[in-house]
C-alpha cells in the first residue's frame, strides 16, 4: 500500500494527564516521547493527512515533538477542558472535502499494532463510497481505537459534548462494524504511572 488513501488520521492529545500527575504526552518510551512515538507509527501509514489535536501545554508538546512529514500539522483546541468531544469537533473542521472519513487515534495508546491498522484499512476500502459505517476494532469483546468515522457523519458532530468522544453520533451510522483483532493495544490507555510502566515493559 504505497499511494495515499483519502482518510485523515487524527491523534487526540489535548488532555491534562490528571491521573498521571505529569504531562504524559512527553513521557519517554524507548527514549522517544510518547506523542512522537504514536505519531511516527501513524505517519508510517498512507493517510492523505495527519493531524494531532493539542490543548493543555500545547506549546511544550509542539516544541518537543518535531515532525517533518508534509502531511502533518498540529491543531490547537482551546476548549480542551470541555472534554474529548471538543477535540473531535476541532479535528473535523480541518478535514478536506475529498476524504472519505477520519481515523481517530488516542494520544495515550502507544501499543497498537501495524496489522490492526491494515485490517481496518481493508474493511474501509471495501465499503461502498456512499456508506456511513463506523468501523471499530475490538479486543476480547471490548471496543477500542482507532475508530473510523465516515465523512457522512461529519454533519452530526455538533451533537457531541463532554468526554464521551464520538459515541453520540454512532446512532446516525448505517452500520457499526466491529473488527476483532489480536491487539491489546487498541484498549490499552496510558493513564496512570502503573500504565506507563506497563507500556515501557511492553516495548
Amino acid at each position: 500500500m504505497k499511494d495515499n488513501i483519502p482518510i485523515m488520521a487524527v491523534v487526540l492529545s489535548a488532555g491534562k494527564s490528571s491521573r498521571m500527575g505529569q504531562l504524559k504526552q512527553l513521557l519517554p518510551i524507548q527514549g522517544v516521547a510518547m506523542a512522537e512515538l504514536i505519531l511516527t507509527k501513524v505517519l508510517s501509514f498512507p493517510f492523505s493527512k495527519i493531524i494531532s489535536v493539542v490543548g493543555f501545554k500545547k506549546e511544550e508538546i509542539k516544541n518537543s515533538v518535531i515532525i517533518k512529514d508534509t502531511r502533518f500539522k498540529w491543531v490547537s483546541n482551546d476548549h480542551f477542558h470541555e472534554g474529548l468531544s471538543s477535540s473531535i469537533k476541532e479535528a473535523i473542521l480541518h478535514a478536506d472535502t475529498d476524504i472519505i472519513g477520519v481515523m481517530v487515534f488516542l494520544g495515550d495508546q502507544p501499543l497498537f499494532k501495524e496489522k490492526t491498522i491494515l485490517q481496518l484499512f481493508d474493511k474501509i476500502m471495501n465499503l461502498e463510497t456512499s456508506s456511513t459505517c463506523i468501523i471499530q476494532p475490538t479486543y476480547n469483546g471490548q471496543t477500542g481505537h482507532p475508530v473510523f468515522i465516515p465523512s457522512g457523519l461529519f454533519p452530526y458532530v455538533g451533537e457531541l459534548s463532554g468526554d464521551q468522544g464520538a459515541k453520540r453520533i454512532f446512532k446516525f451510522a448505517e452500520k457499526h462494524i466491529f473488527v476483532p483483532v489480536d491487539d491489546r493495544g487498541v484498549i490499552f490507555d496510558v493513564d496512570t504511572p502503573k500504565d506507563y510502566e506497563d507500556a515501557v515493559k511492553a516495548y
